[in-house]
């Protein structure tokens, strides 16, 4: 006979299941732990079934309670305790919650009392009220206003079941993150960083939430102009204008040299909105120089200036397609230029065209060239050019001079004779040089003595002539 082996199990009940072992395993509640995801206004049952077996052996319930989140919510043999609102107790002992709402999100116990000597069950179920996501803004006030160059942190705190993931826009403009932060974290490094930032916030249950944040960076002036040479003459009018932009509002003074400007029925400062007019009538000899658009505020000041002379305006040469301009060795140029003043006289400079970099270029030619009677102000003239080698590519710039003094220089004028092979543009802007000395305009501006004396100089903006490496200076207005 083989030895009886026993093997106990703890039971709990009456419900027998089976094990992977095949042993049998009693459970008290013909239900199971539940959790119940539901969206507002739907209505939730929680089960709570007890096993009282076949038998018929007395494993009953005496009293039935329901716990949200440890709080006691209903006891069926306590007839004083107020059931919540739209809660429903059944004769089987499930929780019948109407239109949830998201605080009814949490763990439910059911707790079943039995009579000895039954111990007393419990099982758990949990309800997630899904709801539409909601964000509330930081700063709360939706505006944050930082001075430029400061560190700008604005976020959006959110809540929503499931929660949500947040997106950003700038200007109605999506932020492309790595990642759904609730928080905007930089450094206002830049004036156009302010403007209106928007956290939108998804969870798939109802409409998007979205709050705004305006972001205000204070700043001091920046001032910019169309213009920063203006050529006039006496007796006419003429303006002055710069763009003023600063946050709080600056205030705009103009200046010649460092002397505020006088202000009379003849010489008027405009204001129109952000852009500042200096309006001169009947300008006059004494009018010419150097002016300064000067602007301060609370966080500091920004100035520009704008030069205004009687020189005449950079000549342009003429493009043209007529194959009669260009000989064998001939090129016939075409130039005009504005002046309110009468041209005296021009400076034609040419030379060999050599593209290559680092190859030493030869040096320019000077034709003084007089000028033609005319009534202006724009002055034409055509020059030929004799005596240049056949198929060779020059360059060419022009200067003017009227009786105050001589232009700046015009863009450079690539052209070239019959039989040169041309693929590039043939106009191109002038270049300033200041290292390369066989690249060096030697612009006349005075007289040929001042160039004998001093061959090194710069040109710059203001057609302010520096020379280098010699006693002189030469600044013409």
């Amino acid at each position: 006979m083989f030895p009886k082996i026993v093997i106990l199990c703890v039971v709990y009940g009456f419900h027998i299941g089976f094990l992977d072992c095949a042993i049998p395993v009693i459970t008290d509640f013909l239900s199971v732990p539940t959790t119940v995801k539901a969206k507002e206004n739907h209505t939730v049952l929680l089960p709570c079934y007890l096993n009282t077996g076949s038998s018929g052996d007395g494993a009953y319930a005496i009293t039935i309670k329901w716990y949200k989140d440890k709080e006691l919510l209903v006891d069926s043999s306590d007839p004083e305790l107020n059931m919540p609102e739209g809660h429903m107790l059944w004769s089987n002992g499930s929780l019948e919650i109407l239109k949830v709402q998201p605080a009814d999100t949490g763990e439910y116990v059911c707790e079943i009392v039995r009579p000895s000597p039954w111990s007393t069950v419990r099982q758990s179920h949990a309800i997630e009220v899904m709801h539409p996501p909601a964000v509330s803004p930081f700063p709360p006030t939706g505006f944050l206003q930082v001075k430029l160059g400061e560190e700008v942190r604005i976020s959006c705190t959110t809540s929503g079941v499931p929660y949500p993931i947040i997106s950003w826009n700038f200007q109605d403009e999506e932020l492309k993150l790595i990642d759904h932060r609730e928080m905007l974290k930089f450094t206002a490094s830049d004036r156009h960083l302010a403007g209106i930032y928007e956290c939108i916030a998804i969870n798939g249950v109802g409409e998007p939430a979205s709050a705004q944040i305006e972001l205000n960076i204070i700043y001091p002036p920046e001032l910019m102009t169309s213009r920063s040479w203006i050529h006039t003459a006496p007796s006419h009018r003429t303006q002055l204008e710069c763009k003023v932009s600063a946050d709080p509002q600056a205030m705009v003074t103009w200046l010649k040299g460092e002397i505020p400007v006088p202000l009379d029925s003849r010489v008027v400062s405009l204001i129109d909105g952000d852009k500042h007019t200096l309006l001169i009538r009947n300008v006059q000899r004494s009018d010419f120089g150097i002016y300064t658009c000067r602007a301060i505020n609370e966080l500091g000041q920004g100035e520009i200036t704008i030069q205004l002379s009687g020189v005449p305006n950079p000549g342009v040469f003429k493009k043209t397609d007529d194959k009669s301009m260009a000989g064998q060795n001939s090129y016939k140029l075409i130039w005009e230029v504005d002046s309110y003043t009468p041209i005296i006289e021009y400076n034609l400079w040419f030379r060999l065209y050599r593209p290559r970099s680092g190859l030493s270029k030869p040096d320019w030619t000077k034709l003084t060239i007089p000028t033609e009677h005319n009534s202006g102000p724009v002055y034409s003239k055509a020059y030929t050019i004799k005596g240049l080698k056949e198929g060779t590519v020059y360059e060419a710039l022009l200067v003017s001079r009227n009786r105050y003094g001589w232009s700046k220089p015009s863009p450079i004028l690539r052209f070239a004779t019959l039989g040169a092979d041309v693929s590039n543009d043939l106009a191109t802007p002038v270049q300033i040089h200041t290292q390369d000395d066989n690249n060096i305009i030697p612009l006349d501006l005075t007289s040929s003595a001042i160039t004998n004396l001093c061959n090194k100089f710069i040109i710059i903006p203001l057609f302010l002539i520096i020379v280098k490496n010699c006693d002189c200076n030469i600044v013409t207005l």
